[in-house]
């Protein structure tokens, strides 16, 4: 699980090593249910965006769609925190490089007038 609580402690897992975040009530509960949420819809949108991303995109950029795809599966399958910081690194640096690149595969291909 890539957050628990117990006794209202809240704890990540991250590179497979468990790290105490907080301690406290309903608050630290809440945030670790905010946390997991926040980290399975980060994680899903940037699966989908990988895997509805065409591989010859992923290549012009000097990337294999498969690793990224792999790697968020397993990490995800895992429920493991570094799972969100591959996802976000993808959405933050991979993903705007793969948009440019299939834009621009796209206006190569417009008819022109």
């Amino acid at each position: 699980m890539l957050a628990t609580m117990a006794q209202s402690t809240l704890t990540v897992r991250m590179l497979f090593v468990h790290v105490t975040i907080a301690r406290g009530g309903a608050v630290v509960d809440l945030a670790g249910s905010l946390l997991v949420a926040a980290a399975l819809i980060v994680s899903a949108w940037a699966l989908g965006h990988a895997v509805g991303t065409p591989g010859l995109v992923f290549a012009s950029v000097g990337r294999a769609k498969w690793h990224w795809v792999a790697a968020m599966i397993v990490l995800l399958a895992a429920a493991d925190a570094t799972g969100l910081l591959v996802a976000l690194y993808y959405l933050i640096r991979i993903r705007p490089r793969l948009n440019d690149a299939g834009a621009a595969t796209r206006v190569a291909k417009a008819p022109r007038r």
